[in-house]
């Protein structure tokens, strides 16, 4: 079981300056407006939840107090006063760089005082000025921490990351993963750290002994997931596709010993996303509950064809069709992509992903807009096996079950709608 909790952070400002292929280098946050999400009120568009997407980049950290009053809560919450330390992991991280909090050596030696295992994410390395700051969070008890090499070349990291310490970055990362559990992280840009770079990297990453390593793909355009910004972050560079994404990273998979994921995500080990889709696998399908009324899935480009599939099968009367949106992450659908939707492919119950940034008020306006009105639910947190940075991923038939689980919810929320469709 895990605790987290959010220190804050200015994104950006509190990272040791922008990286050149970050996110939110190029966002106009004074003039961004909430888009709204599943967490806001009924009438009313923004929440702290969708405006936390605005405030990342002025938000201070939190203090002190207010990370223990945070940490005291979620205990309680959750009744962890029975868990013992192996039961239990805290997971202390931010919007920016987690080695730069201010007092970050008194909030770990408190927290190593309950003897439960802690985390610390994310780091790009920046702030290692000298390898005795790895040494001492060591010494403190620090067992687990997620760091985002992009490569182990000090001067592709001063290039790229606007790193002014590489040398002091790279040890500090040797350190940490010769010591505790080290989970690394790279945007992969085409023609950047891709190819004998990453190869370079991987080949360091395993000699130090690194428990996992996720590559990101990097986005630059709105159908990856550029949602904040018009423009692209690097100008001329044309992103992996995903299936040429899935390929070097099944490689690197391959070669080497430690846990390899990707995201957009791709677990080549466990053969995740959408597990319930492969042929071997569809036994298991039989034991999903029947479709019982017609619906139109919304979605992204990247889970439709899985979608499909599977619906193919357990859908005997053909009452659900899938729709794809220009954007390839479905939690990253905003109104502009509702607005681009057929309506004619669309029938009156509609399924939302969970997690699209869209107020369910402008959604019932924008997928009514020709008179007929449509009843709109969420559907399910995820379908597939959560993303973790850290790679603890399960067993193929942990991720089975949690897929049957997802659809089961799936299917229970079509079904919920009023209008039955009656079986012969």
């Amino acid at each position: 079981m895990e605790i987290y909790t959010d220190v804050r952070g200015r994104t950006g400002k509190d990272c040791g300056g922008f990286c050149e292929f970050c996110f939110y280098k190029n966002v106009d946050f004074n003039n961004l407006k909430p888009t709204g999400c599943i967490n806001c009120p009924p009438d009313n568009i923004g929440c702290a939840y969708c405006q936390n997407f605005i405030d990342r980049i002025s938000t201070e950290f939190k203090p002190l107090y207010q990370v223990y009053a945070d940490l005291n809560e979620k205990f309680n919450e959750m009744g962890c006063s029975s868990l013992t330390p192996k039961d239990l992991q805290i997971i202390v991280a931010g919007a920016a760089d987690i080695l730069n909090y201010p007092q970050l050596y008194e909030l770990v030696s408190k927290l190593k005082e309950s003897q439960l295992s802690l985390h610390l994410g994310y780091t790009s390395g920046k702030p290692i000025k000298n390898v005795s700051m790895v040494q001492k969070l060591i010494l403190l008890g620090v067992d687990e921490v997620s760091f985002s090499v992009f490569s182990t070349n000090p001067e592709m990291r001063r290039k790229w990351m606007n790193d002014e310490t590489p040398e002091d970055s790279v040890n500090g990362l040797k350190i940490f993963c010769e010591n505790i559990d080290l989970n690394a992280s790279a945007v992969v840009i085409p023609g950047v750290n891709d190819g004998d770079e990453l190869f370079q990297t991987c080949v360091n990453l395993e000699e130090w002994g690194v428990k996992s390593f996720t590559l990101r793909r990097f986005a630059n355009f709105k159908h990856q997931g550029l949602i904040l910004s018009k423009k692209p972050i690097l100008d001329g560079i044309i992103p992996h596709s995903y299936e040429e994404f899935k390929e070097f990273v099944q490689k690197i998979a391959d070669e080497f010993s430690f846990k390899v994921l990707g995201y957009p995500f791709y677990d080549p080990k466990n053969e995740s996303p959408f597990t319930l889709s492969k042929a071997e696998n569809r036994r298991y399908l039989e034991k999903l509950p029947q479709v019982k009324s017609e619906a139109t899935i919304i979605t992204g480009t990247l889970a439709a064809p899985f979608l499909k599939k599977i619906f193919r099968i357990i859908d005997k009367f053909n009452l659900v069709n899938i729709v794809s949106v220009d954007k390839e992450i479905a939690d990253l659908i905003t109104n502009e992509d509702l607005e681009s939707i057929n309506l004619t492919e669309v029938k009156r119950n509609v399924i939302l992903p969970s997690g699209a940034l869209v107020h369910i008020k402008q959604a019932e306006k924008l997928l009514s807009k020709d008179y007929k009105h449509r009843k709109i639910l969420r559907g399910p947190y995820i379908l597939t096996y959560p993303y973790s940075d850290k790679g603890h991923l399960t067993n193929k038939e942990e991720l089975i079950q949690y897929e049957l689980k997802s659809f089961k919810d799936l299917i229970d929320k079509i079904n919920s709608f009023n209008r039955v469709v009656t079986l012969n």
